[in-house]
């Protein structure tokens, strides 16, 4: 008998969508800053790259047809291996780079919703805590870990090896899910599954699990918008670039994979949809804070850090609150996953420019207090509500017996 991994080490195997993360959000800025690439075109390349996080899911009922989701979980992280390590060699040539390193992010996304969609048939309930916060401790080492592998083989190696064991590199986790029990093989056909598709969504949409979940994912209540901006606000806190650098970094990867880790504690015992909301009323404290405190490098570390573990606890309960959606036997469960990761990007991306404007009218003071104040307010405006519609429900059996997302 094949030996079987614990149900953490699961969550593991899906370093490969954090080493291409990784890859595109600070090893490729740096390889191309060194060929005196502007950064607005580095921004440019880098918003397109990132492009698939949102639109991917369209292509994820794929997924869900004739192979099982192992055989299309090695196939994509390989494909997207292989485009990692050709984007490394081109670039020279901008547009062809792009292009092949967006091709390796699609095919990033869809391995990674592979895994996500295969986990509710291989695990239990009371796992789904444990393999979320592994799966986010994962992706925030495997993304710091290859950051530093890239940069350091592309400038000592020559180009072909270094490109030869990125990609190997990237590869080398997929053995993990050989030693994870094989998921149900699908059994629609590619045509029927992709004509049924708009059909299936908003059959899968209308379920009130989805909807509530989509309801919280969507909101900015617990989206952590933030994270993308400390890095730039060594100037508002007196702290040098080195020293924000190693906060924003390693210091942020730390605090919040121990926030993944505790989260497993707060998502076993409390509703999970609670869990979510309320750790944005964490870092909402967070930041807060900020506003009250000197601005210094001591106090700009301990307010970044401290929202880096509320986002640690986030990223289980938002984990766990999927696995839970989808659940086991769902014949759309890597389409529905995919549809709920892309509309948790969404606040990120509306609350990330919301942020930016506020700075720019009245500086980093009224920036955290318009993020904070969208989070309290929002995020209790949604805890009363839900929480008034779940009173009126008879609870079930299944809800009496474990955290319901409902």
């Amino acid at each position: 008998m094949r030996r079987q991994l614990p149900p953490w080490a699961m969550g593991l195997a899906i370093a490969p969508l954090g080493f291409y993360y990784g890859f595109i959000s600070a090893a490729m800025p740096i390889l191309l800053s060194a060929h005196n690439v502007s950064v607005e075109d580095i921004s440019r390349v880098s918003f397109i790259a990132f492009s698939p996080t949102y639109w991917a899911f369209l292509l994820c009922p794929v997924l869900d047809v004739r192979f099982s989701k192992r055989t299309y979980a090695v196939l994509f992280a390989a494909i997207a291996a292989i485009c990692l390590a050709v984007s490394t060699l081109i670039t020279m040539n901008l547009t062809a780079f792009t292009a092949v390193l967006t091709l390796g992010c699609t095919s990033a996304v869809l391995f990674g919703n592979a895994h996500q969609g295969w986990m509710p048939d291989v695990i239990s309930d009371h796992h789904y805590s444990q393999v979320g916060a592994t799966t986010n401790i994962a992706n925030l080492g495997a993304a710091g870990l290859f950051t530093t592998i890239a940069i350091v083989l592309v400038r000592n190696l020559p180009p072909i090896s270094a490109a030869v064991l990125l990609a190997l590199t990237i590869a080398a986790p997929t053995i993990l899910l050989f030693f994870i029990p094989l998921p149900a093989k699908p059994t629609r056909g590619a045509v029927d599954t992709f004509r049924t598709f708009f059909r299936d969504l908003r059959r899968v949409v209308g379920r009130p699990g989805c909807i509530i979940g989509l309801i919280c994912f969507l909101s900015p209540t617990a989206c952590f918008a933030l994270t993308n901006l400390f890095s730039a606000l060594g100037a508002d806190f007196h702290t040098p670039e080195n020293l924000v650098t190693a906060i924003s970094g390693m210091g942020v990867a730390v605090a919040c994979s121990v926030g993944c880790l505790s989260g497993i504690w707060f998502t076993d015992r409390f509703l999970r949809r609670n869990v979510y909301l309320l750790t944005g009323f964490g870092g909402a404290a967070a930041a807060l804070l900020l506003t009250r405190l000197p601005h210094t490098f001591v106090f700009f570390a301990s307010g970044v850090v401290l929202y880096a573990f509320f986002q640690g606890v986030n990223y289980t309960a938002f984990s766990s609150l999927c696995f839970e959606i989808v659940g086991p036997g769902n014949p759309l469960a890597s389409t529905q996953m995919a549809l709920l990761s892309a509309a948790a990007n969404v606040p990120i991306t509306y609350m990330t420019r919301v942020d930016g404007h506020f700075h720019t009218l009245y500086g980093v003071t009224g920036m955290l207090l318009v993020d904070a104040i969208c989070s309290i307010v929002v995020g209790t405006l949604l805890l009363v509500l839900l929480n008034r519609r779940r009173s009126r429900r008879k609870p079930t059996e299944p809800e009496l017996a474990r955290p319901a997302v409902s």
